[in-house]
């Protein structure tokens, strides 16, 4: 029997990173892109028609924070494994760990080289554990 493909949501308002996340993924052995999305609400319809395994979403967006759209997902989707990633230079602009509230937190530079490895760790956690809140 063929294991399922992790199923994976990307999130990202800035058009040009978004197309370097799929570009980065697309084509790896045993994962699946859903869905991509450029807002928290375009997120929330996404997954609402192809629940993900795992969401990799921006922290910085208008409208809806990626911090509140990770929430909004993990309360409809409690199995959905979360990454944040931000690119703020800027300290007051990352989220603080107790706020995250998500399970994993990259910086956008620590992408290319641990995105894959972070998906596959936390796509491989049970559902009977709860998810680490670490920075995988």
């Amino acid at each position: 029997m063929e294991a399922q493909p992790i199923r994976i949501l990307l999130v990202d308002d800035d058009a040009s990173f978004l197309h370097s996340l799929e570009a980065l993924l697309a084509g790896e052995p045993g994962l699946e892109i859903i869905g991509k999305a450029a807002s928290g609400a375009e997120a929330l319809a996404a997954a609402a028609h192809a629940e993900p395994d795992v969401a990799v979403i921006d922290v910085l967006m208008p409208t809806m924070s990626g911090i509140e759209c990770a929430h909004l997902l993990q309360k409809r989707y409690p199995k959905a494994r979360v990454i944040l990633i931000s690119g703020s230079i800027f300290e007051d602009k990352r989220p603080h760990p107790d706020e995250r509230g998500t399970d994993a937190y990259l910086e956008k530079s620590e992408v290319p080289e641990r995105l894959h490895a972070t998906i596959l760790a936390l796509a491989a956690e049970t559902t009977a554990a709860p998810p680490s809140r670490t920075n995988a």
